[in-house]
């Protein structure tokens, strides 16, 4: 029941109790006279609508309508907005769009256009919406900020990305560009759309920024995998204009740290968290969790999962990936079991996760299982990444007789992904004529994808097949693609050091190749001989050893062992998949050492400790 202060009546009740019989009110005074009579203000008419519009109680709302109806208020200019507001959240928009057009167009003012565009723009009627502006404008009415504003939020929500250029042309037209609603706007659609550069413009020129305005400029820094940007603005929110991060900020920075691997920011960012209250949105838990688990600690991940009241879907499919990103295969499937027992169904991105996992794990039984009993038990019609997954489950299992026939035989047509998985395996396993097979399928599928190059010329590479090699290189030339350079970083007092092959360039350098070269002589002695086939050039055996004690990653960890405290666990991030010989080394680096190494390569995060590796060398 909605409670009117004393100097307020009557109530929402006696608003809606049906007027006594009288005539029909045809003139200004009998209306100003029924006014009186009925002792009820416009004002009064407005909260008993808004309680309507909140509590969306559609039967009370048309009755006090009718109220206003006969008390002549239904032309009132406060009220109209307000009965098209009422009638829009209650999904009747074309009820609102007649009262709308009972009154001529030109007797209307922007405010009531806007509830009218803003009624249709919230049922999803765009074009509509679009049309009433485009008549607003005809009529020579200039648009306020919330016209624009809900007009740009709309056209980013249904993905018309010309409609928000136009949108902003003509709100620096109106001169409603300044206005800070229309410029958060237009920032949170930039950045939808990948327009960093039309982001920052529009942000750059906000005089009096809000939290919306940071927000969504570290929102579209994220999206874009700007992340280096999205950490740097989100301090500069709170050092330069003092803002506190809301719920959406965090969501949006936290990507930004597991990038990074920065734990310590991620963990203040908990803390922070934790403080505000945010940790109960479901939202912001399924983001920590993913950032633990990207940041290779599975463990505190699991902690902020299993803390909540109430999980979804979207929060177990991310703790299911944290598990299997970690080398945690057994509990990632353990948990793909318990959610089921729970009655929560899981969706196609839930498989597509768990087929990875066994996939990753080893698991080929219990991933076929999942494949081939995913629609009678789910009701979900393998999609074309569930396909990749099993290619990839048999590829790594070195059965690539069964993931050949297996592709031969899909319901339907393999994409990229598949023979990408394929060609993968292919590399794993040294098959020459299955990978050619499938390099050329995906150089007709994807002709500038360097990656499907670069394997292919890996592959030929291991078996020494030098002359193909050139051919694969020579063609790359020709098609002016270029191989992604290695590189790795770590983090190292909330600031990140990146490394590349070989590099020099870091201005400790020469202390850091010292501690290399030490290492390798404590390795030498613990046994290590390094594999040289995983160098893949044509050069001799002493250069091949020496390229392969210099791959980023263990300049990373050198740099590491430096810099960081004796028994601190040592993060380091890489772009590329940590090589077989850097594998076997960095096991027994942790042995030697007797430190913890923790590497994220493309694939996943291998745990290295004592001497072994939470891969179980299955990679």
């Amino acid at each position: 029941m909605l409670v009117f202060s004393q100097a307020i009546k009557p109530s929402v009740f006696s608003l809606c109790s049906p007027l006594p019989p009288r005539a029909h009110l045809e003139s200004n005074s009998q209306i100003v006279s029924t006014k009186k009579r009925l002792g009820i203000t416009s004002s009064e008419f407005s909260l008993a609508l808004q309680h309507c519009i909140e509590t969306r109680s559609f039967h009370e709302g048309q009755k006090i309508h009718s109220r206003i109806r006969e008390a002549g208020f239904e032309k009132n200019r406060d009220l109209l907005p307000k009965l098209i507001k009422f009638y829009s959240v209650c999904g009747r928009t074309d009820m609102a769009r007649q009262l709308f057009d009972k009154i001529p167009k030109r007797n209307l003012d922007v405010f009531i256009w806007t509830s009218m565009i803003s009624a249709c723009i919230q049922d999803g009627f765009l074009d509509e919406a679009v049309m009433l502006f485009s008549e607003m404008l005809a009529l020579g009415l200039i648009p306020d900020s919330y016209t624009l504003s809900a007009l740009v939020k709309a056209s980013t929500g249904l993905g018309y990305y010309g409609l928000v250029n136009q949108l902003h042309s003509v709100s620096v037209k109106c001169g409603c560009c300044s206005s800070l609603s229309v410029a958060n706007s237009l920032v949170h659609a930039y950045g939808t759309f990948g327009n960093i550069d039309g982001a920052f413009r529009v942000f750059n020129r906000i005089e009096h920024r809000d939290i919306v305005s940071w927000s969504s400029i570290v929102r579209a820094c994220s999206c874009l995998e700007k992340y280096a940007e999205s950490i740097s603005l989100f301090s500069r929110m709170q050092s330069e204009d003092h803002h506190r991060p809301n719920e959406i900020t965090v969501v949006s920075v936290l990507p930004a740290c597991s990038f990074f691997s920065s734990l310590r920011k991620g963990q203040a960012i908990h803390a922070y968290v934790i403080r505000k209250g945010f940790d109960l949105n479901p939202i912001v838990s399924a983001a920590l969790v993913t950032m633990y688990s990207r940041c290779g600690d599975a463990r505190c991940a699991f902690v902020v999962f299993n803390n909540l009241d109430k999980w979804n879907v979207v929060l177990w499919t991310s703790m299911i990936e944290g598990f299997s990103m970690n080398g945690e295969f057994t509990l990632a499937l353990h948990l793909f079991k318990r959610m089921q027992k729970l009655g929560l169904k899981p969706n196609y991105v839930t498989l597509v996760v768990i087929l990875s996992a066994c996939s990753h794990g080893g698991l080929v039984d219990e991933g076929l299982e999942i494949f081939w009993t995913m629609k009678e038990r789910f009701s979900i019609t393998p999609r074309i990444e569930h396909y990749a997954c099993v290619v990839d489950l048999l590829g790594r299992a070195g059965r690539l007789d069964a993931a050949e026939k297996f592709i031969e035989k899909m319901a339907i047509p393999p994409g990229a992904s598949v023979y990408g998985s394929l060609l993968g395996a292919c590399q794993a396993h040294r098959n020459v004529e299955l990978g050619e097979k499938a390099a050329f399928m995906l150089f007709e599928l994807e002709p500038n994808n360097a990656a499907n190059y670069v394997i292919l010329s890996n592959i030929y590479a291991s078996v020494g097949r030098w002359d193909d090699v050139g051919k694969v290189r020579q063609l790359m030339v020709n098609k002016r693609l270029s191989k992604n350079s290695g590189c790795s970083w770590i983090e190292i007092k909330d600031k990140v050091y990146v490394f590349g092959a070989h590099d020099r360039s870091h201005s400790e350098s020469e202390s850091i190749y010292k501690v290399l070269e030490e290492l390798g002589e404590r390795l030498t002695e613990a046994g290590y001989v390094p594999s040289t086939k995983h160098v893949l050039l044509d050069v001799d055996e002493d250069d091949k050893k020496s390229l392969l004690c210099s791959h980023s990653e263990r300049l990373a960890i050198g740099f590491g062992l430096l810099k960081s405290p004796p028994s601190a666990p040592i993060r380091i991030a890489k772009n590329l998949r940590v090589c077989g010989d850097c594998h076997e080394a960095i096991k027994l680096i942790s042995k030697v050492v007797s430190r913890q190494l923790i590497i994220r390569d493309t694939n996943r995060f291998h745990h290295f400790s004592r001497g072994s590796c939470s891969c179980g060398d299955y990679w």
